[in-house]
């Protein structure tokens, strides 16, 4: 299962009154942590434990620490500091060297389970929202907003004025699963699916020419259509956030290029199966020109990782349509020490609540 909060509320949904639950959220983080500020995992006293707010080193302590908060009724914060050898981080031997403070939330009726099933309800109509998390009391908002998949975002503690009081509120962007639309169906495209069912994305397949047994090569899960670029409705395409354009063949190619086009679309990625000499002839065929492109197209697709087979095809193509929708560079990490700043959370957090676990 995808660690994606949409797929952690669907497997939650039918376990919410099963067991006593708790949300926990990270809201401060300092130095190198594998989380940040934002991140959302659900706990129960059953032993469930869905999503990770580290790299699995906390969340065995997380889980006792939950069934206090349900034993007791209260919320709690916690601070695993890695630099500290007086705390829980230390003797849990996390490498990280950073510090996270931890919210435990009780997540029951009586609280409207934090609004998450508001949260599943508008993540299924591929929308994102805003989550508002109270850091004083056990209670949440949400409201709904546009997609804006961006590298590494984080949430971020505010004071917000409710009620004629300052509140410490939690607020962090939730978007919906990514959705790749592939335009073609050879037999090369299904590791390209089965990558992106793995990473926890929606993946639409259309084809004008798909028949029954096609369709039964691909992997359970995703939606098979039997149509052309150009059938496609404005719904689907506005909800698209990749595009795949393999079909193996000049007229359909660049009639598929003409129509994405016309359309109303997110800034999608659009990569086009083959070389740089194949997409001129694409174009040409499609009568544009690169300058002509509302919507640029990467052609051809894919990082320079190596590899000739359809699985390392996939993953070359995966991972340029996942740095653009997540506006990476796709550069090295070693390489980009002087944008560091990107990757940490250099302001100290208020600890003055920090609850040092014995």
């Amino acid at each position: 299962m995808s660690n994606h909060f949409s797929h952690l509320l669907s497997t939650w949904l039918p376990l919410k009154d099963k067991a006593n639950w708790v949300l926990g959220a990270v809201i401060h983080t300092r130095g190198s942590v594998y989380r940040k500020t934002g991140a959302l995992m659900l706990l129960s006293d059953a032993g469930h434990q869905l999503g990770l707010l580290s790299g699995g080193c906390i969340e065995s302590d997380l889980l006792l620490q939950a069934r206090k908060v349900i034993a007791l009724g209260k919320s709690r914060r916690i601070v695993y500091d890695a630099s500290d050898d007086s705390n829980i981080a230390w003797r849990l031997g996390i490498g990280c060297g950073g510090a996270a403070e931890v919210l435990l939330h009780p997540c029951g009726t009586d609280n409207n389970f934090l609004q998450l099933p508001a949260v599943f309800s508008y993540l299924q109509q591929q929308l994102a929202c805003t989550y508002q998390l109270q850091i004083n009391n056990a209670s949440a908002s949400v409201t709904p907003c546009a997609r804006l998949f961006s590298q590494r975002q984080h949430g971020s503690l505010q004071l917000i004025n409710v009620s004629g009081g300052d509140e410490k509120i939690l607020t962090t962007l939730i978007n919906p699963l990514p959705h790749l639309l592939i335009l073609g169906s050879g037999v090369d495209v299904i590791p390209l699916c089965q990558l992106a069912i793995v990473m926890g994305w929606r993946v639409t397949v259309a084809d004008q020419r798909l028949n029954a047994s096609k369709r039964d090569n691909f992997p359970v899960g995703i939606n098979v259509l039997n149509l052309s670029a150009a059938e496609l409705d404005n719904y689907l395409l506005q909800q698209i956030d990749g595009v795949v354009i393999a079909h193996h063949n000049l007229r359909l190619d660049a009639a598929a290029v003409a129509a994405l086009q016309t359309h109303e679309m997110a800034t999608p990625y659009i990569g086009l199966l083959g070389p740089a000499k194949r997409k001129a002839d694409v174009l040409a065929m499609a009568e544009l020109s690169e300058v002509q492109l509302r919507y640029s197209i990467a052609g051809p697709m894919g990082l320079a990782l190596g590899g000739d087979l359809p699985e390392s095809i996939a993953l070359s193509v995966l991972a340029e349509c996942h740095a653009h929708i997540f506006g990476s560079s796709a550069v090295p990490l070693s390489e980009m020490l002087t944008q560091s700043i990107q990757y940490s959370e250099v302001a100290t957090p208020d600890f003055s609540m920090n609850q040092r676990v014995k």
